[in-house]
């Protein structure tokens, strides 16, 4: 959707080189995403959700488990002791 906007070029500049995003379309989608899962969390720690606005605040398809195995050292992945002292 085209839409004629009055953006803060600065700020605009700031939030690409911040990010590294290359175009203003993404820049703007970035911010909106951004906004919009702010407000989400506010509405969220705020404790007026109800239990079905409570299951929607969490994408479905996360997996933490394999989140944390993408973060994981290659070493602890393929089973082998971390070479870092536990903490």
């Amino acid at each position: 959707m085209k839409t004629t906007l009055d953006i803060d070029e600065a700020k605009l500049s700031r939030i690409m080189t911040l990010t590294g995003i290359r175009t203003k379309t993404a820049a703007i989608d970035f911010a909106l995403d951004s906004t919009e899962r702010a407000a989400r969390l506010r509405k969220l720690l705020s404790g007026h959700l109800s239990a079905a606005q409570l299951r929607k605040a969490m994408d479905p398809a996360y997996d933490l488990a394999a989140l944390r195995a993408r973060e994981m050292p290659l070493k602890r992945r393929a089973g082998k002791p971390s070479t870092h002292a536990p903490r």
